[in-house]
């Protein structure tokens, strides 16, 4: 399945989007552009503009705060990736140099900041004190799922409720709040639609998380555009090791416990990937990222079919489905 053809519907309206992104980052300093022009080079597959468009053809119209909200949506992410990068000293993002990478930490910061001015600045002219609200509680959520990951790293008995709470704040909430704007710029008043939106978005965030956290064992740095078993090296806490060690009483337990102590190494990373496979991890994993596409799926049941729909349906299969 190709990007492309899910698009069709919202094409013009993505151009808008592109467009409104190289707007709002407008300087009169020469290295901001210098960097502008290299993240927009690596722009990603702009996955939340599209959905939050797609959800705003599905009961509405796409209307001018559409596109103001996709792009705002879409420079929220782009700020985060940025300082994501710098805390986490990746050299590769969206299949090219990370701007910290070519520019130094301190630089990379300060861009990103420069992102979430965009975002501030953006938001004053919308108007709408429910998108500013929306917009405002997502950065906060991320915040508290950037922290909390990093309380709870190396933390191989943390509940899975903890961890479900963290790629809820972390990445969910994301989704989730561009469901909803997509909604809400599109339709009058219709709380009903509203939160059926947002709880698409919920459910879709935490099976794309899901998916991500096994693409860091079966993927490769070809088709992900980053560093394969990033993850693992940096200790971080995905489900399918989680589930491994929590639930796995085979002989490699006590072997992956002391390498999960001592910190991942690249001659450790083969191993690991095998223990996730045999202790069920990667099966586990697997289940439940289909039981919450399942749950985003019934969502979207009660909607007439058209172009917006089937687009979100066959975007789903996408997002839940692909190799990078």
């Amino acid at each position: 399945m190709i990007l492309e053809e899910i698009c069709v519907p919202i094409e013009e309206h993505l151009e808008r989007v592109e467009d409104e992104f190289l707007r709002m980052l407008e300087s009169d300093v020469e290295l901001i552009d210098k960097i502008v022009a290299h993240i927009t080079a690596y722009k990603g597959k702009r996955l939340r503009p599209i959905l939050l468009l797609l959800c705003s053809g599905l009961k509405g119209q796409i209307k001018t705060n559409s596109i103001k909200a996709a792009t705002i949506v879409e420079l929220l992410h782009t700020a985060t990736l940025i300082h994501d990068d710098v805390v986490d000293g990746s050299d590769l993002r969206r299949g090219g140099p990370s701007v910290n990478s070519l520019w130094d930490n301190k630089i990379s910061i300060l861009v990103g900041d420069y992102l979430f001015s965009a975002v501030l600045y953006s938001l004053s002219g919308l108007n709408d004190l429910q998108l500013v609200q929306v917009i405002s509680s997502v950065a906060r959520s991320m915040s508290q799922g950037e922290l909390l990951q990093l309380q709870h790293g190396r933390n191989y008995e943390m509940e899975e409720s903890t961890y479900f709470k963290l790629i809820s704040n972390k990445t969910a909430s994301l989704l989730a709040a561009t469901c909803e704007l997509g909604a809400i710029t599109s339709s009058e008043e219709d709380e009903a639609h509203h939160k059926n939106m947002r709880n698409f978005g919920e459910y879709l965030g935490i099976a794309f998380q899901i998916k991500d956290d096994l693409l860091d064992f079966t993927g490769t740095e070809k088709n992900m555009g980053k560093p394969i078993a990033k993850d693992l090296i940096e200790n971080t806490i995905t489900l399918p090791l989680l589930y491994g060690v929590q639930k796995s009483e085979n002989h490699y337990h006590d072997r992956v416990m002391e390498i999960l102590k001592k910190g991942v190494e690249e001659q450790d990373i083969d191993f690991i990937r095998e223990f996730a496979i045999e202790s069920g991890g990667i099966d586990y994993a697997t289940q439940k990222a289909e039981y919450f596409t399942q749950k985003a799926l019934a969502c979207l049941e009660p909607y007439e079919a058209t172009a917006f729909k089937n687009a979100l349906l066959k975007l789903t299969k996408f997002i839940t489905t692909r190799e990078n």
